[in-house]
């Protein structure tokens, strides 16, 4: 509990921060110097709480109660500031559109309008001065030492690290099953039998449950390599640890000789003596800081005799600091055949069989655990303790996921070590995981502009950060990633899913009404929580919700529209708004009064309203549009003047009006018809980095077109997809951006001959044709047409039958992926000179064209290259 405390008073704290600059950005002239001062005075108070909160939690005691309940009060009193100068704010352009006095009350209560200067000053006032009041307990705590001051730990001694220890659930580790570990065996112990002389370390990575324990324990134990090492050390190092007790363990297994009262110094120094000039092996078991690995490190001599260390841990970075050369063997989930045999050998013995009529029910409960053994494990043994019968075991595959949640102490106790130690940073971020529904499959940069929108970060490259953060510590699943390994989809397991529901809830941060969910939350929880998302129909809470709420997600619709839609204006606070697999009718006019929405996403059939203009914070506004066939929806002028807007995607294509202002932050841009594609338009969004254009206009038009996206010099992605019926009939000579690094062309039907004007792009990595981007049967290349800097080419659907091409024209081409290409006759040959290729892969493509790819493989291995992969799918 004391960690959730800290994560969620830091995101307080955070998000205060902005909303404060935001007070003085929008309002200085409503900004007296009693209230400036009073505005300084609170930053300084901030400024203290992050150090306060980063400084427990680095220190991660538990039991904590002084620390746990001055938490409490920081996230509580930020929280009722923040709203505070929200409202503010909010009353501020409120009053400047000339909304009535009544409303005006009913919103923020009753202000004199003409004092309000004063008012905001009465009225941050009080919480100035109770979180004054929480800086003054804050700045009584001492750290001095290991202890918090008030806290009576007689267990804090000089050589305890920080941590939770894992000692406690060992008895779930699959020590005597190593089912779908066979192969990871057989690598691990090949490491540690090479011909490598120098002290090798060898890394074992994972989430919580994965099975590394147990396939360090097989290999440490394998009989061969046993024999190989004069001295065997496992050392289990957890998150809490004594480095006196591990010393002390690691001498009693080298010697009968110890001194219990040596200091650490002499003990470290006893057993680099013990272990110098023999060759050993070392298991350190469950490691997580890199310091503990800093300090035992100097106990492990280096003789040049072929030494090895295996860690293992759920920390990439921990491997990588321990060698930055290592290369750490990752675990991976089990797949369905082995899933259902861990079960099966549990519950009925590796000797016996099961029943038949169990066999299909139980496949089906294996593959509901996902392939993570820990869940496996939990659900083998309740099906050890139930009746063998259909009737039975159909019950538990309904269930699965309450079976697990019956072990929580035990089994969300494993995963929950990986939780509390997260940096406060990361806390929110992960926990926001659990605001999509069970299997989904999470758009990551959809959920890096909810991040930023919630004020957990500042930008996209944060959010980057903190995503590579997450997967590293086996928190969140990778789906499906880029070429060049940049993730694109993520989500989780459901037993980590599990966990963080548990934790959200517990903290206020996230309600959930789940799918086929019976009970609502009681009135109390509803009145605290600021982040409410809908899975299911039940949408009963909403009309119990507390007008604070800074969050809604509706991912099964929005029931009951003509009565639900109103309630939404008295969320006033609101910042973000999803409404997913409903369409509105018309364009909903109350969500245009939540002023302080950062991220907005709905279907509807009509056009966008010039009202939305008012919404002068959003960030991100996602559009679907509800039918083909009827009018495109179009922009209204009014978009000119929403300044903070980042992305905008339309379900459709639309025009865009002509610039009246500049929308600087804009970055994204979805789905825009060629037509509006003008200098004009592009000099007034000069920093645009993503751009998606769909083409339906006069043929004659489309080289002005196109040229004029040379204005757009920050331009990196473009995505090009032409409607029209007819063939392009572009002129061959048109300028694109030098800035571009990812292009796609879809139904443009271009000769090949105007690849002229893409090979001159000095920065293209990635270029993908698709669905006859070019038309012709023959793409030939010269000598000086080199794709200077491409990595990817992708080319589908397309009746190209001669490719004349060789290594020289793509000199750093990694893959080649062609796709219902029914008409080539042959890859060209010289494709296997290019040194850096490493795939070629053909889906469905003609006979000869396999063919071809197969000789270049072969003609490869015959010379000793045995990097480039040859992968044929269907082919007739």
């Amino acid at each position: 509990m004391f960690f959730v405390y800290i994560e969620m008073a830091n995101a307080a704290v955070i998000s205060l921060v902005r909303s404060l600059e935001q007070l003085v950005q929008r309002k200085p002239h409503l900004i007296s110097d009693e209230t400036r001062r009073m505005v300084d005075s609170v930053h300084d108070s901030l400024e203290c709480f992050q150090d306060f909160l980063e400084s427990t939690s680095k220190r991660r005691q538990k039991h904590c109660r002084k620390v746990e309940e001055l938490e409490r009060e920081i996230r509580m009193e930020v929280e009722k500031a923040e709203d505070v100068i929200e409202l503010k704010i909010m009353y501020g352009i409120m009053k400047k559109k000339g909304l009535s006095k009544t409303f005006l009350r009913t919103l923020v209560g009753k202000i004199d309008a003409t004092r309000e200067r004063k008012a905001i000053r009465k009225t941050l006032l009080p919480f100035v001065k109770k979180i004054d009041a929480v800086k003054s307990n804050v700045m009584g705590i001492s750290f001095g030492t290991n202890q918090v001051q008030g806290y009576d730990d007689s267990t804090t001694n000089e050589d305890l690290l920080p941590g939770h220890s894992s000692r406690n659930i060992a008895k779930l580790n699959p020590e005597n099953i190593v089912v779908g570990l066979e192969d990871d065996l057989v690598r691990i112990i090949r490491r540690l039998k090479g011909p490598t002389l120098s002290r090798e370390i060898i890394p074992i990575l994972g989430m919580g449950g994965i099975g590394k324990t147990t396939l360090a324990r097989k290999a440490f134990d394998d009989f061969e390599t046993r024999n190989r090492f004069d001295i065997h050390i496992w050392v289990t190092v957890s998150q809490e640890y004594r480095i006196r007790g591990m010393l002390l363990d690691i001498l009693r297994s080298t010697s009968d000789e110890t001194n219990e009262e040596s200091n650490i110094d002499r003990l470290m120094d006893m057993i680099y003596k013990k272990l110098k000039g023999w060759r050993y092996l070392v298991v350190m078991d469950d490691i997580w800081s890199s310091e503990v690995w800093d300090l035992m490190t100097r106990t492990f001599p280096d003789d040049n005799n072929g030494s090895r260390i295996i860690l293992t841990s759920r920390q990439e970075e921990v491997a990588i600091h321990a060698d930055p050369d290592s290369n750490p063997h990752k675990m991976n989930l089990l797949n369905s055949d082995n899933s259902w045999k861990l079960i099966r050998d549990r519950v009925f013995g590796v000797e016996h069989a099961c029943p038949p009529e169990l066999e299909d029910i139980g496949e089906q409960i294996a593959q509901r655990c996902q392939g993570l053994p820990l869940a496996l494990l939990v659900v083998a043994g309740h099906l050890s303790k139930i009746s063998r019968t259909r009737e039975s075991w159909n019950d538990v595959s309904k269930s699965v996921s309450k079976v697990v949640a019956d072990e929580s102490d035990i089994c969300l106790g494993v995963l929950a070590m990986s939780y509390n130690y997260l940096p406060d940073h990361l806390k929110p971020c992960f926990l926001y995981m659990g605001v999509f529904p069970e299997d989904s499959v999470v758009n990551i940069v959809r959920l890096i502009n909810l991040w930023i929108s919630e004020g957990f970060i500042s930008d996209e490259l944060v959010g980057r950060d903190c995503m590579e953060d997450l997967v590293s510590r086996n928190l969140v699943m990778v789906r499906n990633r880029s070429f060049d390994g940049e993730a694109k989809t993520c989500g989780v397991h459901d037993l980590i899913r599990d966990l963080i529901l548990r934790e959200a809830e517990k903290e206020k941060f996230l309600e959930v009404t789940r799918i086929h969910e019976a009970t609502n939350p009681s009135a109390e929880k509803l009145r605290s929580t600021r982040r409410y998302c809908f899975h299911s129909h039940n949408q009963a809470a909403f009309w119990k919700l507390s007008s604070i709420i800074r969050t809604l997600h509706f991912f099964d619709g929005f029931q009951k529209l003509s009565k639900q839609v109103p309630l939404l204006v008295s969320f006033k606070l609101l910042r973000v708004l999803a409404i997913l697999n409903d369409t509105f009718p018309t364009f909903p006019l109350e969500i245009t009064k939540l002023v302080q929405l950062r991220y907005l996403q709905f279907t509807c059939y009509d056009n966008i309203h010039w009202s939305v203009s008012k919404l002068y914070n959003l960030q991100t506004f996602i559009l679907g549009y509800g039918v083909a066939g009827l009018l495109p929806p179009t922009i209204p002028e009014g978009i000119w003047q929403m300044r903070n807007l980042r992305h905008l995607h339309i379900g459709d294509f639309f025009s865009f009006p002509i610039p009246s202002n500049k929308l600087q932050n804009l970055q994204e841009l979805s789905r825009l018809a060629l037509s509006s594609c003008t200098c004009e338009l592009f000099s007034a969004i000069p920093n645009l980095k993503k751009l998606k254009i769909i083409g339906n206009y006069l043929m004659e038009m489309k080289r002005e077109r196109l040229n004029s996206l040379s204005c757009l010099e920050k331009l990196e992605i473009l995505k090009y997809r032409d409607d029209g019926i007819q063939p392009s009939q572009i002129p061959s000579k048109y300028v694109l951006p030098a800035s571009l690094k990812r292009l796609t062309l879809s139904c443009t039907s271009l000769p090949w001959e105007d690849m002229a004007n893409i090979i001159t792009l000095p920065n293209l990595e990635v270029l993908k044709i698709k669905d006859n981007g070019f038309l012709g049967d023959v793409w030939m290349l010269n000598d000086e047409e080199n794709f200077k800097q491409l990595k990817f080419l992708l080319i589908s659907w397309t009746g190209l039958k001669h490719w004349k091409a060789g290594s020289v024209n793509f000199p750093k081409l990694q893959r080649l992926f062609l796709k219902r290409c029914m008409n080539l006759e042959e890859i060209p040959q010289d494709f296997g000179d290019i040194c850096t290729l490493e795939s070629i892969e053909l889906h469905k493509c003609s006979i000869s064209a396999a063919t071809s790819g197969k000789n270049i493989q072969e003609e490869q291995e015959s010379i000793g290259n045995e990097c480039l992969s040859v992968l044929i799918y269907n082919h007739p």
